[in-house]
């Protein structure tokens, strides 16, 4: 009998110092994540509910409270690259490509515009008809391309956090000539949990030796980039389309698809509300969906934030 009582004294200290630990993760806080299920074809997948997702915090798992797709308005802070190491080849395409995207643009959609190259930019939130107007207008420059300035800027006008907040940069991965760090970039980025698409018409691989075989590892200095890595943090990606490719014949009607998809994504991602969140510091995040394979969904296809600060959250 004393030994009964010993055991289930143990196992209840056992199970209290488990639910400590567990308290340390759960408990307190609510935060909404966007993210983005697309299938085989980058179309959004519909009708998921809140069952359908699995969310892991710091390896824990947290419940999810709600899941709807957060259809409301958008803020996007689109990057355009007008500097002197953007070809004219590579410039005509990067105004095609804004006309190409916003197109699909609803119509409380609201854009800011920065440029790269650019002396100064006036910046205010334009509907699509204003920002047409106003790309139509642009140039190209001989300035550097201070793309992390430029980045910290738009993050500076999406500084009160809206959810589905989102910068896309048409143009280089690099930067030269500016005075923000990539560390003041990732770290104010991850912090406010805005989501980074990148677009590029650079052929990475032009500048491998002639010959190379494409089978084998790529050389130091050919894989991804900072801002590449900064885009997949967030969730998303830079998306390489190199000028030679898009003369192929019908690669102009794919990209222009790819667009369309892409957009889909910003304005209409799922809106997964978290529950009994406690910890105020940067988690790693995890997200899974239930019978992948019969909603043809890859892995690759499910895009959110890896790492989630909820003490953050987004404002409505």
């Amino acid at each position: 009998m004393r030994l009964t009582v010993l055991f289930l004294a143990l196992c209840s200290a056992i199970c209290l110092e488990s639910s400590r630990s567990l308290a340390q993760k759960l408990g307190g806080e609510a935060c909404d994540v966007p993210v983005v299920v697309a299938d085989f074809y980058n179309k959004v997948v519909p009708d998921l509910q809140k069952a359908d997702f699995a969310v892991r915090l710091g390896g824990v798992p947290v419940p999810v409270s709600g899941a709807m797709v957060g259809g409301g308005p958008k803020r996007i802070a689109l990057i355009i690259d007008a500097s002197e190491s953007v070809p004219n080849d590579e410039w005509k395409l990067e105004i095609k490509a804004v006309k190409n995207l916003t197109q699909h643009a609803r119509p409380d959609d609201r854009f800011d515009l920065s440029v790269i190259g650019a002396d100064s930019t006036e910046h205010s939130f334009l509907s699509s008809e204003e920002l047409a107007l106003r790309v139509k207008k642009l140039e190209r420059s001989k300035a550097p391309e201070r793309t992390l300035d430029a980045l910290m800027n738009a993050l500076h006008i999406l500084d009160d956090t809206q959810f589905g907040d989102t910068i896309f940069l048409v143009g280089h991965d690099e930067d030269s000539g500016g005075t923000t760090t990539f560390d003041e970039v990732r770290e104010r980025m991850l912090k406010t949990n805005v989501r980074f698409y990148g677009l590029s018409f650079a052929d990475k691989l032009a500048k491998l030796p002639p010959g190379f075989d494409l089978n084998k590892p790529l050389p130091t200095g050919f894989g991804p980039s900072k801002l590449d890595s900064l885009s997949a943090e967030t969730g998303y990606f830079f998306s390489f389309h190199s000028v030679r490719s898009l003369q192929l014949a019908g690669q102009e009607e794919l990209f222009k698809g790819f667009l369309a998809d892409l957009y889909a994504w910003i304005a209409q991602p799922y809106r997964l509300s978290l529950s009994d969140i406690n910890s105020k510091g940067r988690e790693p995040m995890e997200v899974d969906v239930a019978q992948m394979d019969a909603r043809r969904i890859h892995k690759n296809g499910i895009h959110y934030p890896h790492l989630i600060t909820c003490a953050s959250a987004a404002n409505p």
